[in-house]
């Protein structure tokens, strides 16, 4: 059966409830968990091994507070800010989605606060009051496109990009933005990009 959602509440694939459940704990949200995939495949950032290994008990805090409260304490240490100062701001983010990814405006009877500043790599703080923002931010964003493009890549080639020249990116991406982001179109340039890279080198090779 299928299932209409409210747009308002909605921003594409980072609030399919797939995904959110995916990234949650059985019971309970994973800010953590969907930060750090909100980083590296949405917004196109690294992150470093973290220095310590942690693990978040839900036992270890007061029954009282909100996931946020208590993943801010867990990450709270300068060591772990590092990679957190990025991580936080964007899990938090899509606070509003359940352990399941169902829409809720209330945690533990307190209204769920969604609203976070995230700092670019170029160092602009960005304001996030929640996923809609995220998504707008990246559909922007030179390094979201990016990895983007490198994510689409390597799931239609199951090669890595640089393996078919330093100049490929570059390419797809202008392409991209000539297409008006049409991602169909890109999927073309890709296998289009996979099937002659063999063919080019060849005819390169015959013609010395």
């Amino acid at each position: 059966m299928k299932v209409k959602l409210d747009p308002k509440q909605r921003a594409g694939v980072i609030t399919h409830p797939y995904l959110l459940a995916e990234f949650s704990y059985q019971k309970q949200t994973s800010p953590i968990h969907r930060g750090v995939f909100l980083t590296r495949n949405i917004v196109g950032r690294a992150l470093k091994p973290p220095p310590m290994a942690m693990t978040f008990k839900d036992a270890d805090f007061a029954p009282n507070l909100t996931m946020r409260e208590k993943v801010a304490q867990l990450t709270r240490p300068q060591a772990c800010q590092g990679c957190h100062s990025v991580i936080n701001p964007l899990g938090f983010s899509l606070e509003h989605y359940d352990a399941v990814g169902r829409f809720r405006t209330r945690e533990n009877d307190r209204v769920i606060d969604a609203a976070s500043e995230y700092t670019t790599d170029e160092g602009q703080t960005v304001h996030l009051a929640g996923a809609r923002d995220v998504a707008e931010f990246a559909a922007g964003s030179e390094h979201a496109q990016n990895a983007f493009i490198e994510h689409l890549f390597h799931h239609v080639v199951k090669q890595p990009m640089l393996a078919y020249g330093a100049d490929v990116r570059s390419r797809l991406r202008q392409s991209f933005i000539a297409a008006e982001f049409n991602v169909q179109k890109l999927v073309v340039d890709v296998a289009t990009i996979s099937a002659l890279h063999g063919v080019e080198k060849s005819k390169t090779a015959k013609s010395k």
